[in-house]
């Protein structure tokens, strides 16, 4: 269970790491599988990404595992094959800007 500091979510300062945790959990959750030939995660500047090694960490704390290269797709997302906590493999799509998941096969 991820806990969120309220306080921070009221004076604008959410999108913290424990922010971006929460993201990713809530796009966990209520995301479906899409097809992602279309799909635009962001439209931000590469510079303004986060770097894969931390997106790679926050998939770990949120029980994904056999996490694969990161990589760049021509939408602007961050592309990955991992595992999820049942053993499946699945394909991420992920937004760069925050490591919320945008789509999931």
């Amino acid at each position: 269970m991820i806990a969120v500091n309220w306080r921070s979510f009221r004076t604008g300062q959410f999108m913290t790491i424990s922010g971006r945790l929460v993201a990713v959990a809530i796009w966990l959750a209520f995301a479906t599988a899409t097809h992602a030939a279309d799909l635009q995660c962001t439209a931000a500047a590469q510079s303004t990404w986060l770097p894969p090694a931390e997106v790679k960490r926050m998939l770990e704390q949120h029980g994904f595992g056999n996490i694969g290269a990161i990589r760049a797709s021509d939408g602007n997302c961050y592309v990955v094959q991992a595992t999820d906590n049942t053993g499946a493999r699945k394909i991420l799509y992920l937004d760069p800007t925050d490591g919320a998941l945008m789509a999931m096969e």
